[in-house]
């Protein structure tokens, strides 16, 4: 018999989608049933994951602070057919609590769970309070943070330090004991992809000398119009490589990984410290109140990686 139904509601980045999972796993072995509302983006992020924790409901969402009057129309347009669709399944079947995670596909899912006296709570993955849960921290009982030092919170909301959510099967995994002299490298750029690590690395592994390159193997996220190159590029150095737009056994990459080079978003960071891998954090530049870079030099300051500027 279930104990009640949970909702959570997620942008469509790994870093607000992958802490929502974590919980939806975590509460599904408690008897709670889990729904998740999510843009189209955070379900193709999830479309290749086996035995999903979770109930997929798909919403309409944009970010209201586009530029351009017509983008902001559309935006709006997008949010209130998003708040429709919440308001007919929440309606339907109102939860025990909502739980948002950030992004503006959060928004719909939250104001119409208030509308039904719904609790509501949101959880601060990255050390910058992001704009969606700053707009919706009056609403909420509750701020979750990843961070004690989470800079832009409002004066006179209720938080409490949770730590970042993981699932557990970053927990569970272990170098395996006969890896050998080989060096695996990881170079992650996260759910959105790097452009910039498809040309840093190659550059910087083509001044080893050939004999030690010959021990390296590497996987590497890139974008689909980067593979052909970077493949070529690899094969020029001897390296082995596997190039992929996305990883979708993150468990076992991390795992075997000797050095990860990623970004530094807020599921990033947590499933580094996770499974213990040393890192080279290089912030996006263009991430929303530079909070990739607040992310990295916590990690940093905890000892658990290097931040490098791009």
């Amino acid at each position: 018999m279930s104990a009640g139904i949970i909702y959570l509601a997620a942008g469509g980045t790994g870093g607000h989608i992958f802490p929502a999972l974590a919980v939806a796993e975590a509460m599904n072995a408690k008897g709670y049933q889990t729904c998740l509302f999510t843009d189209k983006r955070g379900a193709a992020l999830l479309a290749d994951i086996e035995k999903l924790p979770v109930r997929l409901h798909v919403i309409s969402a944009a970010s209201p602070f586009q530029s351009g009057v017509f983008h902001r129309i559309m935006a709006l347009t997008k949010l209130g057919m998003g708040a429709l669709f919440c308001l007919w399944h929440i309606g339907l079947r109102p939860p025990m609590v909502m739980i948002g995670f950030g992004g503006y596909p959060s928004f719909a899912p939250l104001l119409v769970a208030r509308l039904f006296g719904v609790p509501v709570m949101v959880h601060e993955q990255n050390a910058y309070l992001g704009r969606a849960n700053h707009a919706l921290a009056a609403r909420a009982r509750l701020i979750a943070l990843s961070w004690p030092q989470t800079k832009n919170l409002p004066d006179g909301v209720a938080t409490h330090i949770t730590g970042m959510p993981v699932r557990t099967a970053f927990f569970a995994k272990r170098r395996p004991s006969c890896a050998g002299d080989e060096l695996v490298l990881s170079v992650l750029g996260g759910s959105q992809g790097a452009i910039i690590l498809g040309t840093l690395v190659p550059d910087a592994l083509e001044m080893i000398d050939p004999p030690l390159r010959d021990n390296i193997k590497i996987y590497q996220q890139a974008r689909p119009e980067q593979i052909d190159n970077l493949k070529a590029r690899y094969r020029a150095l001897g390296i082995t490589a596997s190039i992929k737009p996305f990883f979708t056994n993150m468990p076992d990459l991390l795992a075997k990984s000797d050095l990860v080079i990623s970004r530094s978003g807020a599921s990033s960071i947590a499933e580094l410290a996770a499974t213990g891998r040393a890192s080279l954090m290089l912030p996006l530049p263009s991430a929303m109140d530079d909070h990739q870079k607040a992310n990295a030099l916590q990690m940093e300051q905890a000892g658990g990686g290097y931040c490098l500027d791009e």
